[in-house]
Formats: structure tokens, sequence, C-alpha cells
């Protein structure tokens, strides 16, 4: 017992420094494109000097797309890979989810049946994915339709791709390395950002927020909220291992993380970090509830770019993105009377949008910054229904879990699953988070994980996956 401990902490100093250094080597790598310009180019050296070792082990693609895309958002958005197209690394990356999840899901498809023919969720999950694929025939923006057809089809088999690729607990703790070393470097350059008072400019409020490698704060901020409880739940693996060094730096990078959220001052994220909080506090620690109610009154009371963003909603000025988001509302529900059942067709937001919202062409997104009046405009009461019975599905297969099994580690891993999901779901009120790909790329894929590997370590065999 004592030796099988002595190798689990030996195992985690091991993934620790082994995250560091890698983190150390790209924040280094990006230092040194920003200085000599190569930047895409030397991205797609990097990529495909890897696609042998993808092809060959299709999981370690997993931990190239978490460990260093989110430090490349905004290069690889802007720069086209070819000249005249829209092709760019953002969008390599995509096909490559789906080309390297396909060969994952063909190469364990016995075992893909048998989740998707034994699970609630999973089902759920294809029926809203065959809905979208009908709306194809009556939406009235087909070519909309069909794109989002696509990512959405991504999303289902980027979860059945982390699903597969979990085959033990070594790599599942890889994965989640991966995920949290990964949002460094982006929290880095918020940081630099914050104190530098650059990043993106916000004409609404008159000042620059943190943006870090994304396009936009509400994406930076919505990733970082949205790794913590993927740092909790490792942390508190870490401790249980007793590494202090390891269990203080985790520790440490969930509140450096939580201070980047805060300073980026979007609502979105300050309503997603409310709902984890009160689950957390409700279902872990009540005092921790009370004291984080205490923290943020303070803050409000404290901190005037809080208060201000706080004041917005309950008397907004007139370009208030608040004043924007009800507007979009009211002007659009009435479109979802008119075809309540199936809807316009999944993409089609923006040309009801326009349609019913004069003012619409002068804002800068013609979203719905609301994923459920999206659904519900785009697929009718059928496809809000469908997906709400999804996340609701899940929540039972996630307590069905938590029931079955002693293991703490375990629990932990399916209870930061519930907190993550509540944090997005909140969110989900007042953004577009459905159409954020980086984020949905980490939601899906640590659903696949977390589910894979506590679902075989509480049945107390080999993972089904790995045979």
């Amino acid at each position: 017992m004592q030796l099988s401990q002595s190798m689990s902490s030996k195992n985690n100093r091991t993934l620790f420094f082994a995250a560091a250094g890698a983190s150390l080597v790209i924040f280094a790598a990006l230092i040194a494109l920003s200085l000599a310009s190569i930047k895409i180019n030397f991205i797609l050296v990097i990529f495909f000097a890897l696609l042998p070792l993808f092809l060959i082990k299709p999981e370690i693609f997993l931990i190239f797309l978490f460990l260093f895309t989110p430090s490349v958002r905004i290069i690889s958005t802007n720069e086209t890979i070819l000249a005249g197209t829209a092709l760019n690394f953002n969008a390599v990356i995509s096909l490559s989810i789906l080309f390297f999840g396909l060969i994952m899901v063909l190469k364990k498809r016995r075992e893909i049946s048998e989740l998707i023919l034994s699970s609630r969720f999973t089902k759920i999950f294809i029926a809203f994915l065959l809905l979208v694929l009908l709306s194809l025939a009556y939406s009235i923006d087909r070519n909309s339709s069909f794109e989002e057809f696509i990512r959405i089809i991504g999303l289902f088999l980027l979860f059945l791709y982390s699903y597969a690729a979990i085959k033990d607990k070594k790599f599942f703790k890889a994965l989640v390395l991966s995920m949290v070393i990964g949002a460094i470097i982006p929290a880095l350059i918020g940081l630099y950002q914050f104190f530098n008072h650059s990043g993106w400019w916000d004409k609404t409020i008159g000042l620059y927020r943190i943006q870090g490698t994304f396009l936009h704060p509400a994406t930076f901020s919505f990733y970082l909220l949205l790794i913590i409880p993927v740092v909790w739940a490792y942390w508190a693996s870490v401790r249980k291992s007793g590494n202090k060094l390891a269990s203080l730096f985790f520790l440490t990078l969930a509140a450096f993380f939580l201070f980047l959220v805060v300073a980026s001052l979007t609502r979105g994220a300050w309503v997603g970090l409310l709902a984890m909080i009160f689950i957390y506090g409700v279902f872990k620690n009540r005092k921790f509830l009370i004291a984080a109610g205490v923290v943020l009154i303070l803050a409000y009371l404290v901190v005037p770019a809080i208060q201000s963003r706080v004041d917005d909603v309950i008397n907004p000025k007139y370009n208030s993105s608040f004043v924007i988001r009800q507007r979009i509302v009211d002007t659009t529900l009435p479109a979802a009377f008119k075809s309540p059942i199936y809807g316009y067709g999944f993409g089609a937001f923006e040309t009801i949008h326009d349609r019913y919202n004069e003012e619409a062409h002068t804002y800068e997104s013609l979203q719905a910054h609301n994923d459920y009046l999206r659904i519900l405009i785009e697929l009718g009461m059928i496809g809000l229904i469908l997906y709400i019975s999804l996340f609701s599905s899940l929540y039972l297969k996630v307590h069905e879990l938590i029931g079955k099994t002693r293991d703490i580690e375990n629990k932990n891993y399916l209870f930061s699953l519930v907190i993550i999901w509540a944090g997005a779901l909140a969110i989900s009120f007042g953004d577009n988070i459905l159409r954020t790909m980086e984020v949905q790329y980490l939601l899906w894929a640590y659903t696949g994980a977390v589910l894979a590997f506590t679902t075989y370590n509480t049945s107390n065999s080999s993972s089904p996956l790995a045979k």
C-alpha cells in the first residue's frame, strides 16, 4: 500500500514538473514568435511535424489541442494560411478534431456503440443532432444551418473522442493537466494587459478590458472561469497524494484565474461564477457560501469598476450591452410564436434578428446573446426541450456515478463536472456560449474524459476502452 502511494506521488510530481517545463517552453516560443514575426508559419511547422505522432496515437492530439491552441487564438484566427481564402489555423484545428476524432471512434467503435446504446445522455444528444440535421430541410438560411450542423457534430465527436481516448488514470491526468497548463499563458498575457491598461477597448464603459490571447474579453473570462473547477479537482487529487509544492501551485493558479475573471469586467462570467459558488456552497461547504457572499459584497463596495458594472444592470445606460440584450429578446421573441414547434433552422437566428429588429445592422453582432432564446427560435420547443433534457440526463448520469463510487477522487471529478456545467448554463442566459468553440471544446472534452475515467474506475476494472 505504501509502495503504491509512493509511486502515485512520484507520478504526480513527474507530471507536475513536466507540465511546468512544457509551459515554459511554449511561453519562450511565443516570445520568439512575437519578436521574429514568424507567427502562423512557425505554428504550422510544429503542427505538421507532430502529424505522424497524431496519426499513430490520436489521443495525443487532445493534449496538443489544450496545451497549445489557447495561446494562439488571436494569431490563428486573424492570419489566413492561403491568401484569398478563409482558411486559418483554427479551421485546421476544427478539421483535425473531426479527422482524428473519427479515427479514434472507429478504432473504439464497439465500446462507443455500447456507450451510445446504454446512455440516455448520448441518445438525447443524437436526437438533438438529428433535429439539427432535419432543420436543413426547412431552414431560412441553409448555409448557416449547414455550418452550425458541422459545429455541433464536431462537439459530439469531440465528446466521444475524449471518452474513447481515456484508457488509464495516467492519460486522464495528463489530459486534465494539459487543460490547466494550457490556460497559463493566456492568463499571463491577460495579467500584462491588466497592469499595462491594454487589451480590448470597450466603448460602452470607456475602458480597456483584458482579453489574454483570445478575441474578446468574454471568451477569455469564460475559458478561465470554466477551467477553475478542473483546477480544483486536480488540486484535490494532488493534495491527497501529499505533494505540498504542487498543491500550493494549483491552489495559487485557481486564485490567479479567479482574479482575472473578475478583472475582465465580464458580467456573464460573473453570473457563471455566482452559479458555481452557489452549487459548491450548497452541496460542499455552506461556510464557503457565506464567506464568498461577504467577499462579493465587499468587492462591490470597494472596487469602483465592479460597482459600475453592477449598477449598469440596475440603471443601464442607453448603449449598455445589457439594454441591447433586452432589446434582442423583445424584438425577436415574437418570431418564436410564428413557428413554435420546430423553429426556422439551426443557425438562422441572425436572419430572424435582422428581419425583426431595424437597429440590428448597427450592432457588432447579430447573435442572440442567449442560447436558450436562440434554440427556441431556431429549433422551436422541440429543440429547447431536447437541449434542456440533454443536461438533465447528464446530471442524472453524474448523480448515478457519484452514488456508485466511494472513491473521493472520483467524486471530486464528477462534482467538478456539475460545477463547470452550472457555470456554463448560467452564462448561456446572456451570451453565445454555444458558438464559442474554444469554450465548447473544453466543456465537451472534459465531460467525455471524466465520464470515461469515473465509469471504469468505479467498476474497479481496467478501462473498457483499452480493450
